[in-house]
């Protein structure tokens, strides 16, 4: 049946109103890189300070080796971490700012060195595998995923510095933990500074779509945290919005 005209003109007009709607949802803000998962209905908008790295980097032989959040204790949560699948793994760029050292005099006339390491972060999105999941851990707790933000809590040498709490990104509820202190780690496989630095993480979880999503956030520079847990993810159709969108502070010294 042939449309009339005003009724052509109706149509037209939507179109052209849904039109730069879409494609606003779909470009990047400036100083960000896209990234996106079909399988995961999932995309994402990072700063595009951070590269992508080897997810040998952060999972080896199926171990977690992300400094700051790798190490914790409770056993049922580091074989869980064995089902962690990588998505994607950003690294900070090392074009950013080098090592620096200062040096002043003391009032006992010795000599007072201070160093500040060069800014480091690193962004994991992992996915659980139900399959790993499932086999291995068949009675696995409702709790599993509020678990998992959580890790970063229970590394050796690290404090929690928010309550972990739900909240919403758009209509996804997200788990989030945050953390911060000087990590040890015994596992050998996992890479040690040269020297003890406080580091800052984050941890978030969700289940998106039948998918078991955790993010990990970590960096020795607490503005740098805050800047890469801004980073916004697009579930879906949903809007692009902020994966953490409150500023994070530091634990009293």
């Amino acid at each position: 049946m042939a449309l009339s005209f005003s009724t052509r003109i109706f149509a037209t007009a939507i179109l052209a109103a849904a039109l730069p709607v879409a494609a606003i949802a779909q470009t990047p803000a400036p100083n960000t890189t896209e990234w996106e998962n079909e399988g995961l209905a999932l995309r994402l908008f990072y700063p595009s300070d951070l590269v992508k790295a080897d997810p040998e980097k952060v999972m080896h032989n199926g171990r977690l080796t992300l400094l700051g959040v790798s190490g914790a204790p409770d056993p049922k949560l580091a074989e869980a971490t064995r089902c962690l699948r990588p998505r994607l793994v950003l690294d900070l760029s090392q074009s950013g700012q080098a090592q620096t050292s200062k040096t002043q005099p003391t009032a006992d006339g010795g000599t007072q060195v201070t160093i500040t390491p060069a800014v480091t972060a690193t962004i994991l999105l992992a996915e659980l595998d139900i399959d790993c999941m499932n086999s291995e851990h068949p009675n696995t707790s409702t709790t599993l995923l509020p678990d998992m933000a959580e890790l970063v809590n229970k590394v050796p040498g690290m404090k929690s510095i928010v309550q972990p709490a739900w909240y919403n990104v758009g209509w996804q509820k997200v788990h989030m933990a945050a953390a911060q202190g000087q990590p040890s780690n015994s596992d050998p496989a996992s890479a040690q500074p040269a020297m003890p630095q406080t580091l800052y993480t984050m941890g978030l979880s969700t289940n998106w779509n039948n998918h078991l999503l955790v993010w990990y956030f970590s960096s020795n520079n607490i503005d740098t945290l805050n800047r890469i847990t801004k980073t916004t993810v697009r579930f879906g159709r949903a809007q692009a919005a902020p994966l953490y969108p409150n500023p994070m502070g530091t634990a009293a010294p």
